[in-house]
């Protein structure tokens, strides 16, 4: 280009030009992108002058129209959308702010207000041509971005959760990022015109080439020009990346992948600290869209890198926030297959999912956590993958006395990712085993003398270790009100957390092998090379699926008020008797599932389950901790599971 002469650059001036009356966007963009590149060459501003006023006269002459009749439908809506997106690309390539410039006869703040005015209007086209025009106007002038009515309108975009207005959520997005983009290409810009005229000003120097004067080219004046514009861009970042982060909880995979591009537009330019990012970064990994995904892993990588244990501090809300994205996908799942049946019972939000490609040997499983990158992001360190167990293990804590407390639904997709986290030593599941054994001791006994109490209180019935009178019990409870159903059933629901803890230990010694032996001799303070010994064998065909926990979110069957009052009887004696068999010490008897929980054993007559199965004895020992054998109550663990 450089090279070229004048009657060539004259004629591709000319040509450009034409190409705005009768090319689509994309030509209008890159035609007046290139003008910009001439217009630097051949320094003839007077033909960009021109477009300028032919362009603006146009809106100008729409905006006039609309003022007279506004109660009447305008008719040129094409050529006003053409022309003001016409009016914002020609903005972003050229500053008119400059003394080239100053016998135009409209202002900046001029061309900012044709830009709001027509964003209101009704007619979906206009509004929309404007917002992409304002996107660019705001790509050169920044400075807009910070007022209230610029801050205000996209805001009022970004929380409109409507369908109908899902373009132009995207639309502000993507006005956000190419704003982000932009920054640097500004800077550059600025830097060589600083450079040049530097350069004609001074054409020769005797100053040494080391020295660091401030006056110099690479002096302080160009390091001030970017870090106005670097603070400013911070500024923007800051205003916009709450509302813009929130943003990304929503059924629509573009405007997810439009928040997504946002992210990692702030992140690359360190423009804001990289903590609030975190958990919707982690959300990001569970998003069932493969370019999200990985993004958001690269993104997690390179902050662990350059922050070490900064993904530790906010790792539990990232974990809620996933939880709420999967309920949101479940959700948008659900209304798609309600189009094709009438009735479609709730989803429940499951923790693990089937992996992407086939298994292609025996030691990789047909599913795995949501949450797998996070945990193979910090399993390295002993110290935050521990602290990590622990931090999800209180979630099974039911403290009613706070108003935080997690659902059901909530515990089993924490559930679910425990048994399906990537463990690759026996430390990891032994580790969390000894902590549900913690856990268990601690709120089972509290949990199943609540109930006594409530039962002793309203029935005047003491229960005791010995077994429970279910003549009597029954007879008694199908005369209490509901209003006391409901409160001993609320309070035997919160069993329902030790008992799905109680059924992954089971899980995870019957997948990685691990006997009573082994867990009664592993120490957690013990050092590194004696517990971070790899896993040799693992089953791969042994699902984890809770039946108990899964009927108590989502019932098979309806059930009226006497079926409902037998049930709360029946999970009462579950429970028990889980606690039961938790609570015998070392030396005692312990039975296995199959003979606590109603399965092949129990009677088809519909009576109490039968309890003839074999006790096992356990081996000597003197330690005090205490033990129980239980066998997954799900239908796969017979090994017959089929993905």
């Amino acid at each position: 280009m450089k090279s070229a002469s004048s009657s060539i650059i004259y004629s591709l001036e000319g040509s450009l030009t034409k190409l705005l009356l009768v090319s689509g966007q994309l030509v209008i963009h890159s035609s007046i992108a290139c003008l910009s590149a001439v217009i630097r060459l051949s320094k003839n501003t007077q033909l960009v002058r021109d477009v300028f006023v032919r362009y603006h006269s146009i809106v100008i002459q729409c905006q006039q129209k609309i003022l007279e009749k506004p109660d009447e439908e305008f008719k040129g809506s094409a050529q006003l959308a053409r022309s003001i997106y016409i009016l914002g690309v020609l903005c972003k390539y050229f500053d008119v702010e400059k003394s080239e410039f100053d016998d135009l006869e409209f202002s900046v703040d001029d061309l900012f207000q044709l830009f709001i005015f027509f964003i209101q209007r009704r007619e979906s086209v206009v509004k929309l041509k404007s917002l992409v025009g304002l996107g660019f106007f705001l790509q050169r002038y920044g400075q807009y971005l910070v007022r209230d009515t610029v801050r205000q309108l996209y805001h009022n975009y970004l929380l409109d959760r409507r369908p109908t207005a899902a373009q132009l959520r995207c639309q502000v997005l993507i006005n956000l990022e190419e704003y982000f983009r932009d920054c640097i290409r500004r800077m550059a810009e600025q830097d060589i015109d600083y450079l040049h005229l530097t350069q004609t000003a001074n054409p020769t120097t005797n100053e040494d080439e080391n020295s660091n004067d401030g006056t110099g080219p690479t002096g302080v004046n160009l390091k001030d020009t970017t870090d106005v514009h670097s603070e400013m861009a911070s500024s923007i970042a800051q205003c916009y990346l709450r509302v813009v982060l929130d943003t990304y909880l929503s059924e629509d995979e573009t405007i997810r992948q439009c928040v997504r591009k946002v992210v990692t537009c702030i992140l690359e330019q360190g423009l804001v600290h990289p903590v609030q990012f975190i958990p919707y970064l982690i959300a990001m990994t569970t998003d069932r869209d493969i370019n999200i995904q990985q993004s958001a892993e690269q993104n997690l990588q390179d902050l662990d890198k350059t922050n070490p244990g900064i993904i530790q501090t906010k790792v539990m809300h990232g974990l809620k926030m996933s939880y709420q994205l999967q309920k949101l996908l479940a959700v948008t799942s659900q209304n798609k297959t309600n189009t094709q049946q009438t009735h479609v019972p709730n989803e429940i939000i499951r923790g693990m999912t089937k992996v992407a490609v086939t298994p292609t040997n025996s030691q990789q499983s047909p599913y795995c956590s949501v949450n797998h990158f996070l945990y193979s992001l910090i399993r390295s360190s002993r110290v935050y993958r521990r602290a990590l167990i622990s931090q999800l293990l209180k979630m099974f804590d039911n403290d009613t006395t706070t108003t935080t407390s997690t659902t059901l639904g909530e515990q089993l997709f924490v559930a679910d990712n425990l048994a399906y986290f990537p463990y690759q030593v026996q430390d990891e599941p032994l580790y969390l085993i000894e902590q549900i054994d913690l856990t268990v001791s601690v709120s089972g006994s509290t949990q199943l003398q609540q109930f006594r109490d409530l039962l002793k209180q309203y029935l005047d019935y003491t229960d005791d270790d010995e077994g429970i009178d279910l003549s009597r019990l029954e007879e008694k409870f199908l005369q209490l009100s509901d209003a006391v159903v409901d409160e001993l059933n609320q309070c035997l629901r919160t069993s329902k957390s030790t008992m799905l803890l109680l059924i992954l230990k089971s899980y995870l010694k019957d997948v990685y092998g691990l006997n009573d032996t082994k867990i009664t001799e592993y120490d957690h303070t013990e050092s590194s090379k004696i517990t971070d010994r790899p896993i040799m064998s693992r089953k791969m065909n042994v699902k984890f699926e809770p039946k108990l926990i899964l009927d108590t979110i989502k019932p098979s069957a309806h059930m009226d008020g006497h079926q409902r009052r037998k049930q709360i009887l029946k999970d009462f004696q579950d429970f028990k008797r889980y606690l039961l068999a938790f609570d015998n010490d070392a030396e005692e008897n312990v039975k296995s599932i199959s003979e606590l929980l109603p399965s092949a054993t129990t009677s088809t007559t519909g009576g109490t389950p039968s309890l003839t199965g074999k006790s096992k004895k356990k081996s000597g020992g003197t330690t005090k901790r205490r033990k129980v054998l239980i066998e997954s109550d799900d239908d796969s663990a017979d090994g017959d599971f089929q993905p």
